[in-house]
Protein backbone atom coordinates (compact mmCIF):
# COMPACT_ATOMS: atom_id res chain seq x y z
CA UNK A 1 0.00 0.00 0.00
CA UNK A 2 1.26 3.69 -0.76
CA UNK A 3 -0.42 6.40 0.22
CA UNK A 4 1.08 9.36 -0.26
CA UNK A 5 1.01 12.05 2.40
CA UNK A 6 0.03 14.66 -0.55
CA UNK A 7 -3.24 12.91 -1.40
CA UNK A 8 -3.98 13.35 2.23
CA UNK A 9 -3.12 16.97 2.14
CA UNK A 10 -5.35 17.12 -1.32
CA UNK A 11 -8.46 15.95 0.43
CA UNK A 12 -11.37 18.40 0.09
CA UNK A 13 -13.41 18.03 3.39
CA UNK A 14 -10.25 17.66 5.53
CA UNK A 15 -9.30 21.62 4.35
CA UNK A 16 -5.64 20.74 5.74
CA UNK A 17 -2.93 23.01 4.97
CA UNK A 18 0.73 22.43 4.49
CA UNK A 19 3.15 24.81 6.34
CA UNK A 20 6.25 23.20 5.73
CA UNK A 21 7.08 20.21 3.02
CA UNK A 22 9.44 19.81 0.39
CA UNK A 23 7.52 17.91 -2.66
CA UNK A 24 9.56 14.83 -2.32
CA UNK A 25 8.53 15.17 1.64
CA UNK A 26 4.62 15.24 0.51
CA UNK A 27 4.87 11.91 -1.36
CA UNK A 28 6.17 10.18 1.53
CA UNK A 29 4.24 6.84 2.28
CA UNK A 30 1.75 7.16 4.75
CA UNK A 31 1.25 3.85 6.80
CA UNK A 32 -1.04 4.85 9.65
CA UNK A 33 -2.00 7.58 11.97
CA UNK A 34 -1.11 8.23 15.49
CA UNK A 35 -2.52 10.22 18.16
CA UNK A 36 -0.61 11.59 20.84
CA UNK A 37 0.07 14.24 23.48
CA UNK A 38 2.68 12.62 24.91
CA UNK A 39 5.94 14.46 25.16
CA UNK A 40 8.03 11.53 23.65
CA UNK A 41 5.76 9.36 21.88
CA UNK A 42 8.36 6.95 19.99
CA UNK A 43 8.16 4.11 22.36
CA UNK A 44 4.68 3.91 20.36
CA UNK A 45 5.44 4.84 16.90
CA UNK A 46 7.06 2.07 14.22
CA UNK A 47 7.81 4.71 11.35
CA UNK A 48 5.55 6.29 8.23
CA UNK A 49 3.31 7.73 10.60
CA UNK A 50 1.09 10.97 10.37
CA UNK A 51 1.34 11.84 14.04
CA UNK A 52 -1.73 14.01 15.09
CA UNK A 53 -1.11 16.51 18.54
CA UNK A 54 -2.78 19.59 19.27
CA UNK A 55 0.49 20.47 20.98
CA UNK A 56 -0.83 20.25 24.76
CA UNK A 57 3.03 18.85 26.00
CA UNK A 58 4.46 22.07 24.34
CA UNK A 59 3.61 24.88 25.57
CA UNK A 60 7.74 26.54 25.86
CA UNK A 61 9.50 26.67 22.14
CA UNK A 62 12.11 24.09 24.24
CA UNK A 63 9.18 21.37 24.78
CA UNK A 64 8.41 22.31 20.85
CA UNK A 65 11.76 21.61 19.72
CA UNK A 66 12.31 18.29 21.14
CA UNK A 67 9.02 17.16 20.21
CA UNK A 68 9.31 17.34 16.22
CA UNK A 69 13.21 16.23 16.58
CA UNK A 70 11.84 12.95 18.49
CA UNK A 71 9.85 11.89 15.93
CA UNK A 72 11.61 13.31 12.72
CA UNK A 73 14.04 11.14 14.51
CA UNK A 74 11.78 8.23 14.39
CA UNK A 75 10.96 8.68 10.72
CA UNK A 76 7.38 9.62 11.16
CA UNK A 77 6.07 10.90 7.44
CA UNK A 78 4.62 14.47 8.56
CA UNK A 79 2.89 15.86 11.49
CA UNK A 80 -0.57 17.12 11.84
CA UNK A 81 -0.93 20.04 14.46
CA UNK A 82 -4.56 20.79 15.59
CA UNK A 83 -5.27 24.17 15.40
CA UNK A 84 -7.68 26.19 18.01
CA UNK A 85 -7.46 23.70 21.06
CA UNK A 86 -4.28 24.55 22.93
CA UNK A 87 -2.69 26.65 20.04
CA UNK A 88 -4.14 29.00 18.05
CA UNK A 89 -1.53 28.69 15.73
CA UNK A 90 0.96 26.30 15.00
CA UNK A 91 3.76 26.97 17.18
CA UNK A 92 6.64 29.02 14.88
CA UNK A 93 9.46 26.53 16.73
CA UNK A 94 7.86 23.65 15.40
CA UNK A 95 7.34 24.72 12.01
CA UNK A 96 11.29 25.86 12.41
CA UNK A 97 12.45 22.69 13.19
CA UNK A 98 10.69 21.31 11.11
CA UNK A 99 12.29 22.82 8.33
CA UNK A 100 15.28 21.93 9.50
CA UNK A 101 14.61 18.20 8.95
CA UNK A 102 12.43 18.51 5.76
CA UNK A 103 9.35 17.31 7.96
CA UNK A 104 6.06 18.03 6.79
CA UNK A 105 3.72 20.19 9.25
CA UNK A 106 -0.15 19.90 7.82
CA UNK A 107 -2.37 22.40 10.10
CA UNK A 108 -5.40 20.82 10.73
CA UNK A 109 -8.35 23.52 11.44
CA UNK A 110 -10.82 23.52 14.15
CA UNK A 111 -13.45 22.08 12.35
CA UNK A 112 -11.46 18.83 11.49
CA UNK A 113 -11.55 16.06 14.48
CA UNK A 114 -8.22 14.11 14.12
CA UNK A 115 -10.80 11.46 13.72
CA UNK A 116 -11.81 12.41 10.14
CA UNK A 117 -8.35 12.10 9.37
CA UNK A 118 -8.04 8.78 10.83
CA UNK A 119 -10.76 7.28 8.87
CA UNK A 120 -9.72 8.98 5.73
CA UNK A 121 -6.39 7.05 6.57
CA UNK A 122 -7.92 3.97 7.39
CA UNK A 123 -10.55 3.96 4.54
CA UNK A 124 -7.96 4.29 1.62
CA UNK A 125 -5.65 1.70 3.23
CA UNK A 126 -8.36 -0.76 3.52
CA UNK A 127 -9.73 0.37 -0.08
CA UNK A 128 -5.77 -0.20 -1.46
CA UNK A 129 -5.09 -2.96 0.32
CA UNK A 130 -8.28 -4.88 -0.98
CA UNK A 131 -7.49 -4.00 -4.41
CA UNK A 132 -4.38 -5.14 -4.18
CA UNK A 133 -5.70 -8.35 -2.76
CA UNK A 134 -8.05 -8.71 -5.76
CA UNK A 135 -6.07 -8.14 -8.16
CA UNK A 136 -3.50 -10.65 -6.38
CA UNK A 137 -6.20 -13.11 -6.48
CA UNK A 138 -6.69 -12.32 -10.46
CA UNK A 139 -3.20 -12.95 -10.98
CA UNK A 140 -3.10 -16.56 -9.26
CA UNK A 141 -5.94 -17.64 -10.84
CA UNK A 142 -4.21 -16.64 -14.18
CA UNK A 143 -1.24 -18.37 -13.15
CA UNK A 144 -3.12 -21.25 -11.80
CA UNK A 145 -4.87 -22.09 -15.28
CA UNK A 146 -1.95 -21.32 -17.57
CA UNK A 147 -0.34 -23.98 -15.76
CA UNK A 148 -3.54 -26.67 -15.45
CA UNK A 149 -4.63 -25.78 -18.73
CA UNK A 150 -1.44 -27.93 -21.11
CA UNK A 151 1.06 -25.02 -20.95
CA UNK A 152 3.22 -26.38 -18.35
CA UNK A 153 6.25 -24.85 -17.35
CA UNK A 154 6.19 -22.44 -20.08
CA UNK A 155 3.00 -21.29 -20.34
CA UNK A 156 2.93 -20.63 -16.98
CA UNK A 157 6.49 -18.52 -16.94
CA UNK A 158 4.79 -17.07 -20.04
CA UNK A 159 1.90 -15.71 -18.49
CA UNK A 160 3.61 -14.34 -15.20
CA UNK A 161 6.19 -12.45 -17.66
CA UNK A 162 2.80 -10.47 -18.68
CA UNK A 163 1.43 -10.09 -15.58
CA UNK A 164 4.93 -8.37 -13.84
CA UNK A 165 6.17 -6.85 -17.07
CA UNK A 166 9.23 -7.71 -16.76
CA UNK A 167 11.16 -10.98 -18.42
CA UNK A 168 11.17 -14.42 -16.38
CA UNK A 169 13.10 -17.55 -15.99
CA UNK A 170 13.04 -20.69 -14.36
CA UNK A 171 16.61 -22.57 -13.75
CA UNK A 172 17.43 -25.48 -12.22
CA UNK A 173 19.88 -26.07 -9.44
CA UNK A 174 23.03 -25.98 -12.12
CA UNK A 175 21.90 -23.00 -14.00
CA UNK A 176 20.70 -24.28 -16.97
CA UNK A 177 17.43 -22.64 -18.23
CA UNK A 178 14.35 -24.64 -18.07
CA UNK A 179 12.07 -21.90 -18.97
CA UNK A 180 12.09 -18.78 -19.80
CA UNK A 181 10.30 -15.78 -21.88
CA UNK A 182 11.56 -14.23 -23.54
CA UNK A 183 13.19 -17.95 -24.78
CA UNK A 184 16.79 -18.43 -25.04
CA UNK A 185 19.42 -20.46 -23.95
CA UNK A 186 20.72 -17.91 -21.66
CA UNK A 187 18.82 -15.68 -19.27
CA UNK A 188 19.15 -13.35 -18.72
CA UNK A 189 19.86 -11.39 -21.94
CA UNK A 190 20.93 -7.79 -21.62
CA UNK A 191 19.65 -7.34 -18.48
CA UNK A 192 21.43 -4.97 -16.33
CA UNK A 193 18.18 -4.33 -13.46
CA UNK A 194 19.15 -6.34 -10.55
CA UNK A 195 17.44 -9.99 -10.59
CA UNK A 196 14.88 -10.66 -8.05
CA UNK A 197 15.34 -14.39 -6.81
CA UNK A 198 12.47 -17.10 -5.76
CA UNK A 199 13.82 -20.06 -4.99
CA UNK A 200 11.78 -23.02 -5.85
CA UNK A 201 11.31 -26.37 -3.09
CA UNK A 202 10.24 -29.24 -3.74
CA UNK A 203 10.07 -31.87 -0.54
CA UNK A 204 11.86 -28.73 1.29
CA UNK A 205 14.95 -29.12 -1.05
CA UNK A 206 15.76 -25.98 -3.29
CA UNK A 207 15.46 -27.80 -6.58
CA UNK A 208 15.39 -24.46 -9.10
CA UNK A 209 15.00 -20.74 -9.01
CA UNK A 210 12.72 -17.89 -10.57
CA UNK A 211 14.19 -15.11 -11.75
CA UNK A 212 12.84 -11.87 -12.71
CA UNK A 213 14.34 -8.66 -12.62
CA UNK A 214 10.93 -7.37 -11.30
CA UNK A 215 9.42 -6.86 -7.72
CA UNK A 216 6.24 -8.17 -7.22
CA UNK A 217 4.00 -9.82 -5.08
CA UNK A 218 3.02 -12.83 -6.76
CA UNK A 219 6.28 -14.12 -7.26
CA UNK A 220 6.34 -16.19 -4.11
CA UNK A 221 2.80 -18.26 -5.50
CA UNK A 222 4.37 -18.25 -8.61
CA UNK A 223 6.97 -20.29 -7.71
CA UNK A 224 5.26 -22.53 -5.86
CA UNK A 225 3.66 -23.59 -8.68
CA UNK A 226 6.82 -23.61 -10.41
CA UNK A 227 7.66 -26.48 -7.34
CA UNK A 228 4.63 -27.69 -7.76
CA UNK A 229 5.00 -28.57 -11.73
CA UNK A 230 9.01 -30.08 -10.94
CA UNK A 231 7.28 -32.49 -8.72
CA UNK A 232 5.12 -33.37 -11.00
CA UNK A 233 8.07 -33.76 -13.46
CA UNK A 234 10.25 -35.34 -10.98
CA UNK A 235 7.56 -38.47 -10.74
CA UNK A 236 7.17 -38.70 -14.48
CA UNK A 237 10.77 -38.53 -14.26
CA UNK A 238 10.81 -41.63 -11.03
CA UNK A 239 8.23 -43.91 -13.45
CA UNK A 240 10.56 -43.37 -16.48
CA UNK A 241 14.37 -44.56 -14.35
CA UNK A 242 12.38 -47.15 -13.02
CA UNK A 243 11.45 -48.59 -16.75
CA UNK A 244 14.87 -47.91 -18.44
CA UNK A 245 16.30 -49.39 -15.28
CA UNK A 246 14.59 -52.39 -16.04
CA UNK A 247 15.81 -52.62 -19.96
CA UNK A 248 19.51 -51.85 -18.57
CA UNK A 249 19.26 -54.64 -15.93
CA UNK A 250 18.34 -56.93 -18.92
CA UNK A 251 21.02 -55.55 -20.47
CA UNK A 252 23.73 -55.98 -17.98
CA UNK A 253 22.44 -59.96 -17.41
CA UNK A 254 22.62 -60.62 -21.39
CA UNK A 255 19.07 -61.76 -21.29
CA UNK A 256 18.19 -59.63 -24.49
CA UNK A 257 19.66 -60.18 -27.76
CA UNK A 258 21.16 -57.12 -29.96
CA UNK A 259 18.64 -56.24 -31.77
CA UNK A 260 15.85 -56.23 -28.74
CA UNK A 261 18.12 -54.15 -26.58
CA UNK A 262 18.63 -51.51 -29.23
CA UNK A 263 14.78 -51.30 -29.62
CA UNK A 264 13.81 -51.17 -26.31
CA UNK A 265 16.96 -48.49 -25.61
CA UNK A 266 15.60 -46.07 -28.78
CA UNK A 267 12.54 -46.20 -27.04
CA UNK A 268 14.33 -43.89 -24.11
CA UNK A 269 16.06 -41.98 -26.71
CA UNK A 270 19.18 -43.84 -26.79
CA UNK A 271 20.53 -44.51 -30.51
CA UNK A 272 22.55 -48.09 -29.50
CA UNK A 273 24.56 -47.84 -32.48
CA UNK A 274 25.98 -44.63 -31.45
CA UNK A 275 29.00 -44.90 -28.34
CA UNK A 276 27.79 -44.39 -25.06
CA UNK A 277 29.09 -43.78 -21.46
CA UNK A 278 27.69 -45.23 -18.25
CA UNK A 279 28.12 -43.45 -15.13
CA UNK A 280 26.80 -45.32 -11.87
CA UNK A 281 26.36 -42.96 -8.73
CA UNK A 282 25.13 -44.32 -5.21
CA UNK A 283 24.90 -42.85 -1.89
CA UNK A 284 28.00 -45.27 -0.40
CA UNK A 285 28.31 -48.49 0.94
CA UNK A 286 25.36 -49.58 3.53
CA UNK A 287 24.07 -45.75 3.54
CA UNK A 288 21.10 -46.27 1.24
CA UNK A 289 20.86 -50.08 0.98
CA UNK A 290 17.59 -50.08 -1.05
CA UNK A 291 17.67 -47.31 -2.84
CA UNK A 292 14.45 -45.74 -1.50
CA UNK A 293 16.27 -42.23 -0.27
CA UNK A 294 18.30 -41.77 -3.95
CA UNK A 295 14.39 -42.36 -5.48
CA UNK A 296 13.10 -40.12 -2.93
CA UNK A 297 15.42 -37.01 -3.97
CA UNK A 298 13.92 -34.59 -5.71
CA UNK A 299 14.84 -32.86 -8.66
CA UNK A 300 17.62 -34.72 -10.81
CA UNK A 301 20.93 -34.36 -12.77
CA UNK A 302 20.65 -31.71 -15.69
CA UNK A 303 20.78 -30.83 -18.13
CA UNK A 304 18.21 -33.40 -18.97
CA UNK A 305 17.96 -32.52 -22.75
CA UNK A 306 19.04 -29.62 -24.47
CA UNK A 307 19.08 -28.57 -28.45
CA UNK A 308 21.02 -30.34 -30.89
CA UNK A 309 22.39 -33.32 -28.33
CA UNK A 310 21.24 -36.78 -27.33
CA UNK A 311 19.23 -36.31 -24.36
CA UNK A 312 20.68 -37.86 -20.86
CA UNK A 313 19.16 -40.74 -19.72
CA UNK A 314 18.58 -41.57 -16.20
CA UNK A 315 17.53 -44.77 -14.34
CA UNK A 316 17.39 -46.38 -10.98
CA UNK A 317 18.95 -49.88 -10.53
CA UNK A 318 18.56 -51.13 -7.10
CA UNK A 319 20.41 -48.80 -5.09
CA UNK A 320 22.40 -47.01 -7.84
CA UNK A 321 21.52 -44.03 -10.37
CA UNK A 322 22.85 -44.98 -13.40
CA UNK A 323 23.79 -42.42 -15.84
CA UNK A 324 23.56 -43.23 -20.31
CA UNK A 325 25.75 -40.46 -21.55
CA UNK A 326 25.56 -40.11 -25.12
CA UNK A 327 28.38 -38.50 -27.42
CA UNK A 328 29.19 -35.18 -27.79
CA UNK A 329 28.50 -34.28 -23.68
CA UNK A 330 30.93 -33.66 -21.27
CA UNK A 331 31.08 -36.89 -19.24
CA UNK A 332 33.60 -35.25 -16.42
CA UNK A 333 30.67 -32.17 -15.87
CA UNK A 334 27.79 -34.58 -16.10
CA UNK A 335 29.71 -36.52 -13.62
CA UNK A 336 30.04 -33.81 -11.23
CA UNK A 337 26.62 -32.85 -11.25
CA UNK A 338 25.60 -36.49 -10.18
CA UNK A 339 28.19 -36.37 -7.39
CA UNK A 340 26.26 -33.28 -6.51
CA UNK A 341 23.03 -34.52 -6.84
CA UNK A 342 23.68 -37.97 -4.59
CA UNK A 343 26.04 -35.98 -2.78
CA UNK A 344 22.79 -35.07 -0.94
CA UNK A 345 22.51 -38.36 0.84
CA UNK A 346 25.60 -37.90 2.46
CA UNK A 347 29.55 -37.43 2.38
CA UNK A 348 29.80 -41.11 1.31
CA UNK A 349 28.38 -40.65 -2.23
CA UNK A 350 30.55 -41.77 -5.23
CA UNK A 351 30.51 -42.10 -8.53
CA UNK A 352 32.02 -44.21 -11.11
CA UNK A 353 32.86 -43.74 -14.78
CA UNK A 354 32.63 -46.40 -17.52
CA UNK A 355 34.36 -46.26 -20.96
CA UNK A 356 32.79 -44.95 -24.30
CA UNK A 357 31.39 -48.39 -26.40
CA UNK A 358 28.37 -48.75 -29.04
CA UNK A 359 25.84 -51.16 -28.55
CA UNK A 360 24.11 -53.50 -26.33
CA UNK A 361 27.08 -55.04 -25.63
CA UNK A 362 29.65 -51.88 -25.50
CA UNK A 363 26.50 -50.50 -22.90
CA UNK A 364 26.88 -53.69 -20.75
CA UNK A 365 31.06 -53.24 -20.40
CA UNK A 366 31.07 -49.71 -19.50
CA UNK A 367 28.13 -50.92 -16.92
CA UNK A 368 30.99 -53.16 -15.56
CA UNK A 369 33.69 -50.72 -15.62
CA UNK A 370 31.61 -48.08 -14.07
CA UNK A 371 30.50 -50.53 -11.27
CA UNK A 372 34.29 -51.48 -10.98
CA UNK A 373 35.08 -48.01 -10.34
CA UNK A 374 32.30 -47.19 -8.04
CA UNK A 375 33.83 -49.57 -5.60
CA UNK A 376 36.82 -47.48 -4.79
CA UNK A 377 35.32 -45.03 -2.38
CA UNK A 378 33.75 -42.26 -2.30
CA UNK A 379 33.83 -39.26 -5.36
CA UNK A 380 34.53 -39.55 -8.80
CA UNK A 381 36.26 -42.33 -9.58
CA UNK A 382 37.47 -42.94 -13.38
CA UNK A 383 37.34 -46.45 -15.11
CA UNK A 384 40.41 -48.97 -15.23
CA UNK A 385 40.09 -51.30 -18.13
CA UNK A 386 38.69 -54.67 -16.82
CA UNK A 387 41.09 -57.34 -16.30
CA UNK A 388 39.82 -61.26 -16.99
CA UNK A 389 38.87 -61.54 -12.83
CA UNK A 390 37.28 -58.46 -13.10
CA UNK A 391 34.64 -59.46 -15.74
CA UNK A 392 34.70 -63.03 -14.11
CA UNK A 393 33.55 -61.50 -10.89
CA UNK A 394 31.21 -58.98 -13.03
CA UNK A 395 29.07 -61.82 -14.17
CA UNK A 396 25.53 -61.99 -12.43
CA UNK A 397 24.89 -65.48 -13.28
CA UNK A 398 27.44 -66.77 -11.07
CA UNK A 399 26.94 -66.86 -7.05
CA UNK A 400 30.93 -65.71 -6.77
CA UNK A 401 30.33 -63.86 -3.69
CA UNK A 402 29.37 -66.80 -1.66
CA UNK A 403 31.95 -68.96 -3.47
CA UNK A 404 34.33 -66.57 -2.33
CA UNK A 405 33.17 -66.07 1.28
CA UNK A 406 33.27 -70.60 1.43
CA UNK A 407 37.31 -69.97 0.03
CA UNK A 408 37.91 -67.80 2.89
CA UNK A 409 35.63 -69.01 5.55
CA UNK A 410 38.36 -70.16 7.42
CA UNK A 411 40.23 -67.34 7.52
CA UNK A 412 37.15 -64.96 7.98
CA UNK A 413 36.16 -67.19 11.07
CA UNK A 414 39.63 -67.01 12.37
CA UNK A 415 39.89 -63.32 12.08
CA UNK A 416 36.19 -62.32 13.99
CA UNK A 417 36.91 -64.92 16.66
CA UNK A 418 40.65 -64.16 17.95
CA UNK A 419 40.90 -60.61 16.23
CA UNK A 420 43.46 -61.91 13.83
CA UNK A 421 44.94 -60.17 10.49
CA UNK A 422 45.04 -63.47 8.29
CA UNK A 423 42.68 -61.81 5.53
CA UNK A 424 44.36 -58.96 5.35
CA UNK A 425 47.43 -60.92 5.47
CA UNK A 426 47.04 -62.92 2.31
CA UNK A 427 45.83 -59.78 0.67
CA UNK A 428 49.05 -58.09 1.07
CA UNK A 429 50.61 -61.11 0.23
CA UNK A 430 49.29 -61.52 -2.91
CA UNK A 431 49.58 -57.95 -4.14
CA UNK A 432 52.70 -57.61 -2.98
CA UNK A 433 54.07 -60.64 -5.69
CA UNK A 434 54.85 -63.04 -2.45
CA UNK A 435 57.30 -60.87 -1.17
CA UNK A 436 57.61 -61.11 3.06
CA UNK A 437 59.80 -58.50 3.40
CA UNK A 438 57.16 -55.87 1.89
CA UNK A 439 54.44 -57.49 3.48
CA UNK A 440 55.64 -56.99 6.86
CA UNK A 441 56.85 -53.19 6.03
CA UNK A 442 52.93 -52.70 4.49
CA UNK A 443 51.53 -54.40 7.77
CA UNK A 444 54.23 -53.09 10.30
CA UNK A 445 55.43 -56.06 11.54
CA UNK A 446 57.97 -58.44 11.86
CA UNK A 447 59.26 -60.89 9.21
CA UNK A 448 58.39 -64.03 11.30
CA UNK A 449 54.78 -62.72 12.13
CA UNK A 450 54.16 -62.95 8.59
CA UNK A 451 55.55 -66.31 7.76
CA UNK A 452 53.60 -67.65 11.06
CA UNK A 453 50.53 -65.86 9.31
CA UNK A 454 51.45 -67.84 6.58
CA UNK A 455 51.33 -71.03 7.82
CA UNK A 456 48.14 -70.72 9.47
CA UNK A 457 46.50 -69.80 6.63
CA UNK A 458 47.99 -72.96 4.67
CA UNK A 459 46.69 -74.66 7.21
CA UNK A 460 43.02 -73.34 7.90
CA UNK A 461 42.49 -73.46 4.13
CA UNK A 462 44.93 -76.52 3.24
CA UNK A 463 45.79 -74.55 -0.30
CA UNK A 464 49.39 -73.81 -0.63
CA UNK A 465 50.65 -70.41 -1.07
CA UNK A 466 53.17 -71.79 -3.66
CA UNK A 467 50.82 -73.01 -5.73
CA UNK A 468 49.49 -70.94 -8.98
CA UNK A 469 46.64 -72.57 -8.90
CA UNK A 470 45.70 -72.13 -5.25
CA UNK A 471 46.79 -68.67 -5.50
CA UNK A 472 44.08 -68.23 -8.34
CA UNK A 473 41.55 -69.59 -6.11
CA UNK A 474 42.26 -66.78 -3.05
CA UNK A 475 42.89 -64.07 -5.67
CA UNK A 476 39.54 -63.99 -6.97
CA UNK A 477 38.08 -65.27 -3.55
CA UNK A 478 38.79 -61.75 -2.11
CA UNK A 479 38.04 -59.80 -4.91
CA UNK A 480 34.43 -61.45 -4.60
CA UNK A 481 34.34 -60.50 -0.99
CA UNK A 482 35.59 -56.89 -1.43
CA UNK A 483 33.21 -56.43 -4.26
CA UNK A 484 30.39 -58.32 -3.46
CA UNK A 485 28.21 -55.67 -2.22
CA UNK A 486 27.52 -53.90 -5.30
Amino acid sequence: MVLPLAEILAAPRLHLIALTGSPEALQRPVSWCSVTELADPRPWLQGGELVLTTGLRQRTAAAQREFVELVARRGVSGIGFGTGLTHERVPRMVITTARAYDLPVLEVPYETPFLAVDRFVADRIAAESYGRQRDLLRMHHALARALLSGGGLDGLVHTLAQLVGAPVAVTDAYGAVLAATPPGGEWPAGQDAPIEVADVEVADIVVAHLRTPAEHEVLPYAASLVGLELARRQAVLAGRRELVGQVIEDIVRASLSESEAAKRLSAFGVDAARPHTVLLAAAGRGVDPGGDRLRSLPGGVYPLSAAGAEPIVTAYLGEHLVVVVGEGRPVDEVARQTLGYVGRLGESARVGIGGAYPGAAGLRWSFYEAREALSRGPGINGREPLSLPGLLLASEALPLTELGRAVLAPLLDFDEQGGGDLVATLRAYLEEDGSVARVASRLFVHRNTVRYRLEQIERLTGRSLASTQDRVQFWLALQAVTLGAR
